[in-house]
């Protein structure tokens, strides 16, 4: 294994909402870490399940903080709340039903091994509700390559998978963490300005486990109540990441307005029920 320096304090922290069914696998799966020297936050936001009774289970594990919200906060403001505050030197975010191989965090930090690397992203396998594999969602070179270009192909569309993503903790608070406008996202805009504080480097060294099923939080995205606000989001960030890149070619700009036209499209066939 690489070396690196194991006095670095990492915070694992995961947001949930009735999640009885996945939560505890996915604690133990931190706490399996073969590094240690971590603590795993978990917030929750109002479960009206039984998530809160299998949390009780962690009580008297020192690693493990729960908070338990009086109000429904939503994603963003769960995680600004406590990591702009949190004293770690990196974080990950993980979701309540995601799993992290034991050797995941040691992995990870071995690229932070530049003061530029502000964060290190990760394929995902993809599992079904019993844990079986399904496949990875993404592919390895292809992810190497657009991280030569983070901002501009941001522009594109959002290719930085959050699953098991570690995080400059001082970065993440320097650019304000997420936007707080959208309650069930924010993670791509979060990109766009993190790019503008230092490097973000795609890791083939790792992977976390992506667990599919239908309460995801990304199928509600496209109920078409949510359309509206999601396509805007999308456009936001599409037009932020653009004016950002200041090495375009015609090609680039073509490319560009190819796939600001294939998001609109789209977001018009999704909306019509077409």
């Amino acid at each position: 294994m690489k070396k690196m320096n194991k006095t670095k304090n990492v915070t694992i922290i995961i947001p949930t909402f009735n999640c009885e069914d996945f939560i505890e696998e996915t604690i133990s799966s931190c706490l399996n870490q073969t590094y240690k020297n971590l603590k795993i936050l978990v917030v929750d936001d109002c479960s009206t399940d039984n998530t809160l009774s299998v949390l009780d289970r962690f009580k008297n594990n020192e690693k493990v903080k729960v908070i338990k919200n009086s109000m429904n906060k939503g994603l963003p403001k769960n995680i600004n709340d406590n990591m702009l505050l949190d004293d770690s030197d990196f974080f990950i975010y993980l979701g309540h039903d995601d799993i992290l191989p034991k050797d995941h965090v040691h992995l990870m930090l071995t690229k932070f091994n530049d003061e530029k690397v502000v964060a290190v992203h990760c394929n995902s396998m993809a599992i079904n509700t019993a844990g079986e594999e399904l496949g990875f969602t993404r592919d390895d070179d292809t992810q190497i390559i657009k991280s030569s270009r983070t901002v501009y192909n941001l522009s594109l569309y959002n290719y930085i998978s959050i699953i098991g993503m570690m995080h400059r903790t001082r970065a993440f608070k320097t650019v304000g963490g997420w936007d707080e406008s959208y309650d069930l996202y924010g993670e791509w805009l979060y990109y766009i300005k993190l790019a503008g504080a230092g490097d973000i480097v795609y890791s083939k060294d790792t992977y976390a486990y992506y667990r599919k099923h239908e309460t995801n939080i990304s199928k509600t995205l496209y109920k078409k109540e949510r359309l509206k606000t999601f396509y805007a989001y999308t456009k936001r960030c599409r037009l932020e990441a653009f004016s950002r890149t200041s090495d375009k070619s015609i090609y680039d700009v073509i490319n560009f307005l190819y796939y600001y036209i294939l998001s609109y499209a789209r977001f018009l066939k999704k909306f019509f029920g077409l």
